[in-house]
């Protein structure tokens, strides 16, 4: 599983047998909170039942001695400890995670991830940052990051190695109905618990827990149906559709306006995937009318209007007829990015938050001219490739780089295609095929030129030059 979750509240006694009882062991306490005994010995192991103890405090506890002290006479009992601002726990090891709360101040948060390689978040913290650039940060320095949050976005959309969940209690604090469908976590608010719980019926006895009880308002049921919504909802969050699904409709397939609805993100099933036995029903897409659809923000469109045929009218005009007009895609520089989803975000020196991207791209290849430049600067860019990788390969030095290798090649390869694109030699080649009785000369060029071509060389003999041959030529049997 990707992520843990600890289930908070721990800390008062009514909730911590809750839990326990629905056979819960990862357990957060806040010590704030939390009741310790003076004339005894507080043991956590017993208390908690060997569970996994995460322990934090409340942002405005300054009671940093009674902090200290805690850990130090229980540190062997918990497995992670959320640490304070003024608080330095180094010495608890890999079980220290120190706590970012200062949205402001994005260095710290650096600092924090790249020198402890860990670090807890807060619903605090996270409301004023998007996802992308806090994931960001913490990829950039290999950090784990534990989440004191409950809120289903928040969970769905940070890469957390475990998070801090108190929104269960909320079913005993305040009449609240949580129930897992099989596909996500539904919340009701006290309001709707009637219908809520009528409409969920079978989902909360697929979970084990008594319909009755609930409808009655225990206690009890409502907690641990909440519990066992919530250990669902861990169990399904990375992973695929939850096969025990209701098959009653109205149990799981209608949503009231108000509900709060918590869904995992989307496994081996749809959300719009409808399951009735062994069937499968996708309703067809919507039709959109054609005054809706928009091109694509990446390409344009131009107009190119076609010379069309010329004639001389009476007056001794030029008049062109019949042009065509014909419609072409072009490149767009139109760029969508957005400082808030960009994952350059935390390196990016023009980032501004909820933002366009400051920079921009104006490329146009129309001339001769602009393709050599465009042709030009990428060679100029695969060159200053190969010197830095030459660089490298010197402050390595171990030995000749494959990589500079393959770049030198490349790069070989793209001045030589470049020579190819700027050769403007002309190339004429004919290749002429004739039957019939007549020669091939003569067809493309008139007979005179063909007589030409077949003449002898050195000029030949005449009709008057070749008759005086004929007499001076000897007649051995006249002479005989």
């Amino acid at each position: 599983m990707g992520v843990k979750i600890y289930f908070g509240g721990a800390e008062k006694g009514m909730y911590a047998s809750m839990l326990l009882s629905a056979k819960v062991r990862r357990i957060g306490i806040n010590l704030t909170h939390l009741a310790i005994p003076k004339k005894r010995q507080l043991d956590l192991r017993t208390k908690y039942e060997n569970s996994e103890l995460l322990v934090y405090t409340s942002e405005g506890d300054e009671d940093v001695g009674r902090y200290d002290a805690f850990l130090r006479a229980h540190a062997d009992d918990l497995t992670l400890v959320i640490g304070r601002p003024d608080y330095d726990g180094t010495w608890l090891g890999e079980k220290y995670v120190p706590i970012w709360n200062d949205a402001d101040d994005l260095e710290r948060l650096n600092w924090i991830c790249q020198r402890n390689g860990r670090v807890a978040i807060s619903d605090k913290a996270l409301t004023k940052h998007h996802h992308n650039r806090l994931n960001a940060i913490a990829m950039r320095w290999n950090a784990e990051m534990v989440g004191l949050t409950s809120k289903p976005d928040n969970i769905e959309n940070y890469k957390w190695d475990a998070v801090l969940v108190n929104s269960w209690t909320s079913a005993v604090r305040y009449g609240e109905t949580q129930v897992w469908t099989g596909h996500g976590l539904r919340r009701y608010p006290a309001q709707q618990k009637d219908s809520a719980r009528k409409r969920h019926r079978v989902d909360i006895e697929r979970l084990g827990v008594s319909y009755e009880n609930v409808a009655a308002d225990e206690v009890d049921a409502v907690s641990k149906l909440a519990i066992v919504s919530w250990k669902r909802y861990e169990e399904h969050i990375f992973g695929g559709y939850d096969t025990m699904t209701s098959t009653n409709q109205d149990a799981s397939d209608d949503t009231e306006s108000g509900d709060i609805i918590i869904t995992p993100p989307h496994g081996g099933s749809l959300a719009n995937v409808e399951n009735r036995g062994t069937g499968i029903v996708i309703p067809p897409p919507e039709k959109r009318n054609e005054n809706d659809r928009l091109l694509l923000p990446v390409i344009g469109v131009e107009t190119i209007t076609s010379m069309g045929s010329q004639t001389i009218d009476e007056h001794g005009e030029s008049i062109e007829i019949a042009p065509e007009q014909t419609n072409v895609i072009r490149y767009s520089g139109v760029l969508l990015r957005q400082c808030d989803n960009c994952y350059l975000a935390s390196k990016c020196p023009a980032f501004k938050e909820h933002a366009e991207c400051a920079f921009k791209l104006p490329v146009e290849i129309r001339t001769k001219d602009q393709l050599q430049a465009a042709l030009r600067a990428m060679i100029e860019m695969q060159v200053s490739r190969v010197m830095f990788a030459r660089f490298a390969e010197e402050l390595e030095g171990q030995g000749l780089d494959g990589t500079l290798s393959s770049e030198m090649d490349r790069a070989f390869d793209m001045i030589e295609k470049f020579k190819n694109i700027n050769d403007t030699r002309d190339l004429v080649r004919f290749e002429v095929e004739a039957r019939g009785s007549s020669g091939v000369l003569s067809r493309l060029f008139g007979q005179r030129a063909a007589d030409q071509a077949n003449a002898l060389p050195y000029g030949g003999l005449g009709p008057s030059a070749t008759d005086a041959f004929y007499q001076e030529v000897i007649d051995v049997e006249e002479e005989q």
